[in-house]
């Protein structure tokens, strides 16, 4: 997003924010409907076992709920998921990649957006090759809101903060799927994606 378009996107808020008591209509942001903790390790080829959430992981992200779990199907591929789910008052917020992945090491040698098709949707995701020593990974990740999807941390704030003037609500997901470098793994992701792509949504209050 540049500049200009954050500029205009800004100045939309501000209109919005005018109109924001006549037009507020939702229910209390405290009135979830997640269930990532029951969210499958078994489906086709593939068996997942969860990842334990560290302590201080769980304390600096305070989400209202959280899945991680490493997959791997019968040819031996690899993909990490996680599922964040933040909301109200007391939960925190998505960390933005950008900013952690350097953080803990890992180097982002480039970037790419990526168009996932979904169902009736396509979903505007981030791509990061990563680079830690001799390891090599692949990362998609996309923000889920009230006003859609997007991988763009300013987009992210825009549709946050308009989401709390409009609708009393301010909750976002973030996904993340991470697989090894090589063209097999990254093939075997976008296949473990269209799989798994509808149970995704199908626990989280956004549609």
């Amino acid at each position: 997003m540049g500049t200009k378009t954050f500029i205009i996107m800004l100045a939309i808020l501000a209109v919005t924010f005018l109109f924001a008591v006549v037009i507020r209509t939702s229910q209390p942001e405290t009135a979830y409907d997640v269930r990532v903790a029951d969210f499958p390790l078994e489906k086709e080829s593939w068996v997942g076992e969860k990842e334990v959430i560290p302590t201080y992981v769980f304390k600096q992200l305070n989400p209202v709920d959280i899945f991680a779990a490493n997959y791997v199907n019968d040819r031996g591929e690899i993909v990490n998921l996680v599922i964040d789910y933040f909301a109200g008052d007391k939960a925190g917020g998505p960390h933005s990649p950008r900013n952690c992945l350097p953080g803990s090491g890992w180097a982002i040698e480039s970037t790419a957006e990526r168009k996932i098709p979904s169902g009736d949707r396509t979903i505007p995701a981030q791509r990061f090759a990563l680079r830690l020593g001799n390891s090599g990974k692949v990362m998609d990740f996309w923000y889920i809101t009230r006003y859609g999807e997007t991988a763009n941390d300013y987009a992210l704030k825009f549709y946050t903060m308009l989401s709390s003037l409009t609708l009393h609500r301010t909750d976002v997901a973030f996904i993340r799927f991470v697989c090894n470098s090589d063209s097999t793994s990254l093939a075997a992701m976008d296949r473990f994606q269209q799989l798994f792509l509808p149970d995704i949504y199908a626990r989280l209050p956004f549609d």
